[in-house]
């Protein structure tokens, strides 16, 4: 039988994970000195409400080896003849996809590590593909070689209230910070293939949704695009309202809107939203 492990940035309820027998390795945050195993010491919501009133930055960390050694083991042990294909957000966020392919090779057996090239729902995408081909029968190398096709089509935009939180959690620079603080700009990141890059410099909220209007229109007007993530940092009235405008518009397409990971929180922060697509 062919396992799926991935972390707690995909875009997944407990119900989802249950239903479809996943395996969730959870990152760390850290609030106030305490440290917090996300998705499990602490709920987005929770996590949410730290980042809008706690004045102290949080801290993320990836899974440690030892997780994913024992989360690999586990399903060993559970079923000795096992396949595990293990999912992760992009490396360009994080290391772990990178630790899990240590635990991989320290642990043996069938295990296929990918770097799905995105986080949330872009991570979510890739998995329940990987889900349904394995329900269907196919092997970890065919779905291997499908995912590795599908992956490049994953589209995120990421549009930023402040840059403040980019700076403090290590994504942006502090010249890009003071240049930023000077011209109000709100910047959207393109996040594909595995790259970030500024893709809009929105001077003021009145230019950031235009620019949510266009891509809102690029994606009802794209007939090859069958899902899309709606994800938010604490303020959801924009993306639902998007999300309803793109499931009347375009009613054969799966709508999912809901708060992001801490992971994503901490470095898009308050007021932050993403558009994310396949």
């Amino acid at each position: 039988m062919i396992h799926i492990v991935t972390d707690s940035t995909a875009q997944l309820t407990p119900d989802e994970i249950k239903k479809n027998n996943l395996t969730v390795v959870p990152l760390q945050v850290t609030i106030d000195g305490k440290t917090y195993k996300d998705g499990v010491d602490i709920t987005r919501q929770e996590f949410s409400d730290h980042l809008a009133n706690d004045k102290e930055f949080p801290k993320t960390s990836q899974p440690s080896l030892g997780q994913f050694i024992e989360a690999y083991e586990k399903i060993q042990k559970a079923d000795p003849d096992a396949s595990i294909i293990s999912i992760h957000l992009t490396k360009v966020l994080s290391g772990t996809v990178e630790t899990a392919r240590t635990a991989a090779k320290q642990v043996g057996g069938e295990i296929a590590v990918l770097d799905s090239d995105s986080t949330d729902s872009g991570l979510t995408f890739a998995v329940m593909r990987a889900k349904k081909l394995a329900n269907e029968g196919k092997s970890v190398a065919e779905i291997m070689d499908n995912l590795k096709s599908f992956v490049p089509t994953i589209m995120t935009y990421v549009f930023i209230n402040s840059f403040d939180y980019m700076v403090k959690g290590g994504r942006a620079s502090r010249a890009v910070d003071f240049i930023s603080s000077l011209i109000q700009l709100k910047p959207v990141i393109q996040l594909t293939k595995g790259t970030l890059k500024l893709k809009y410099k929105c001077r003021g909220l009145k230019k950031m949704t235009k620019i949510a209007n266009q891509v809102t229109d690029e994606i009802i007007n794209n007939k090859d695009i069958s899902e899309v993530g709606l994800s938010y940092v604490d303020d959801g009235t924009a993306p639902k309202k998007i999300a309803a405008k793109i499931k009347e518009a375009r009613p054969d397409i799966d709508v999912t809107c809901r708060l992001t990971s801490p992971i994503v929180m901490t470095h898009v922060g308050p007021g932050g939203f993403g558009y994310i697509f396949a």
